[in-house]
């Protein structure tokens, strides 16, 4: 979810930090996990842009809210060979995602314009 300032978005809503936010320098967000009281799955990421170059400001500029969905695969090759049978477009290579403890991510569009993130490999 887009939010303009994190602590703001979790003082009014239903979620609560999963984790202290961190900066994402790839991304130009700051980041955190957040889930419902009392812990557990599901987790929303809340992404807040530090500046108007940042990817989601203009996400941000629309009202924020929902931006993308984050699907788990067991490996990049994995999340290559969904993509391209699905024939998603990606938008990135892979990279390593501060919020996950560097297990790459990449980001792809359906061909319903719908944004997703991928995320390779096990938590530690």
């Amino acid at each position: 979810m887009v939010v303009a300032n994190i602590e703001r978005a979790l003082a009014q809503s239903l979620w609560t930090a999963h984790g202290a936010a961190v900066v994402d320098p790839i991304q130009q967000c700051r980041l955190c996990l957040a889930t419902l009281a009392g812990g557990g799955e599901p987790y929303v990421e809340l992404v807040e842009p530090l500046h108007e170059q940042a990817p989601p400001w203009a996400a941000l500029q629309r009202g924020g809210g929902w931006h993308h969905v984050c699907l788990a695969v067991p490996t990049t090759a994995a999340g290559d060979a969904l993509i391209a049978a699905r024939r998603l477009l990606p938008v990135t290579a892979w990279q390593p995602a501060v919020l996950f403890d560097g297990r790459p991510v990449r980001f792809a569009y359906s061909r319903n314009r719908e944004l997703l993130e991928f995320l390779a490999g096990e938590p530690p």
